[in-house]
């Protein structure tokens, strides 16, 4: 008898023991995670999302957007865009076989008021732009509002005083991130033809001084003003009609064994975020990896290579869709006849500029 009461009360504290683990939701930094649960090796007929997700409020939302994975025998779930500050999210498990889900709430990160943006660089970064400049490119250190840039980016005359209707209205392009603003020059004041060209001139006239003047009132994401205000003082130049041809481009080879960077002069400033896209190197065993650097007022391209140099028959391969600064496009000018049928098919053709690394 007493051995069958021992027998008993051990069936019953290991049984209480493996009950009452429990599971639970974390959350760090972008993550959420579910904690005392094993995830089975394949994940069920619904997908993760079945059994976990993520929701902003308390009302009937979808779910944020993320990525699920399990790491160490743990269900994560990683948010598409970073948690922000004075939002609550409510994060719900339904473990299969159970009838309730367990759920909890997060709030985001505490509302940070230290100035963290500021204007890091503009590009074109040269102080001389074409008359027919048609994008300009403002990078930030920190995530922007968007919706402010028609009221906080300006661009000035030599006396000071603000020029309106130089810029496509109601267009404002970010990057994923929101620390890469592009924006437009109105085309129909650059193309020759056009009604806004003739009546109002180009944007950017051959021989003036300009000043680019960014507002220090411009609020991050997060709702602080930047660090400081940004001025860009730059001066109008000669138009650029003719499209880039790759035949020109001066390429130095490096030398084979070593890991040292080939150069290619352009011969004219390019668009600075193509750049780093649109030009990669192909040896004789296909594409190269390496990291890109861009120079001498973006009329310059570098490429360094992860690995030494082989000697060989290599070629620098360009997308025709880039661009210069006045948006002609290599073997096409931006300003076409208007006339002229614009195609909806969009292709996607190369040329090659050939060099040997001896």
């Amino acid at each position: 008898m007493t051995r069958w009461l021992v027998a008993l009360a051990a069936v019953l504290v290991l049984g209480t023991t493996a009950g009452s683990q429990s599971v639970s939701i974390q959350l760090e930094g972008n993550t959420f995670t579910v904690v005392g649960w094993q995830p089975p090796a394949a994940p069920p007929a619904g997908g993760w999302p079945s059994v976990f997700a993520v929701y902003v409020g308390t009302g009937d939302v979808p779910p944020l957007l993320g990525t699920y994975a399990v790491e160490r025998g743990t269900l994560t779930f990683r948010a598409t865009y970073p948690i922000s500050s004075g939002v609550r999210y409510r994060a719900s498990f339904h473990q299969p076989g159970q009838r309730t889900a367990v759920e909890r709430t997060f709030d985001g990160p505490s509302k940070s008021t230290t100035p963290l943006a500021r204007v890091e660089r503009v590009y074109p970064s040269a102080d001389v732009l074409p008359s027919n400049q048609l994008r300009l490119y403002i990078y930030f250190t920190a995530p922007m509002s968007r919706g402010e840039a028609a009221s906080r980016v300006h661009v000035l005359d030599g006396g000071g005083k603000e020029l309106s209707a130089l810029f496509l209205p109601g267009e404002e392009l970010w990057d994923p991130a929101a620390q890469r603003l592009t924006m437009t020059f109105d085309p129909g004041r650059i193309k020759r033809g056009l009604t806004s060209n003739e009546k109002m001139g180009p944007p950017i006239a051959e021989g003036r001084r300009y000043t680019l003047a960014i507002d220090r009132d411009w609020r991050d994401a997060r709702g602080v003003a930047m660090i400081e205000g940004y001025r860009k003082l730059f001066r109008g130049g000669p138009a650029v009609r003719t499209p880039p041809d790759q035949r020109t481009w001066r390429v130095t080879p490096p030398r084979a064994g070593t890991a040292d960077p080939l150069v290619v002069d352009l011969g004219r400033a390019m668009n600075y975020p193509l750049l780093l896209r649109m030009l990669q190197v192909s040896g004789p065993r296909g594409g190269l990896d390496g990291t890109i650097a861009v120079a001498r007022n973006e009329s310059e391209w570098r490429f360094t290579p992860r690995a030494a140099w082989q000697a060989g028959a290599y070629r620098v391969v360009a997308d025709t869709r880039l661009e210069d600064l006045a948006g002609n496009r290599i073997g096409q000018p931006f300003d076409i006849d208007v006339f002229e049928r614009v195609t909806e098919h969009i292709t996607t053709d190369t040329v090659a500029v050939p060099f040997a690394v001896r």
